[in-house]
């Protein structure tokens, strides 16, 4: 497996493990454990996404698409 993602927020690491999930690849968010011991810890770039080599340019445009706002969803005025 390769790392394909490595960040410190939780919540936009899960909400990127489930996009590249639904997807059909597989992915495995590391370092998710170490959040209770945020406190003792350097707390940046603990979490990385992890998937199959052979899906990284795929989980990486899932990224990149995400980064883009290409998931946003839109205001009701």
């Amino acid at each position: 497996m390769i790392s394909v993602y490595r960040g410190s927020d939780y919540f936009e690491a899960q909400l990127l493990t489930n996009l590249i999930v639904q997807d059909g690849l597989q992915a495995f968010l590391h370092g998710a454990a170490l959040q209770g011991g945020l406190g003792e810890l350097a707390a940046i770039g603990h979490l990385s996404i992890m998937v199959n080599d052979i899906d990284q340019p795929s989980a990486k445009e899932i990224i990149m698409a995400y980064e883009r706002g290409d998931f946003a969803l839109e205001e009701d005025h």
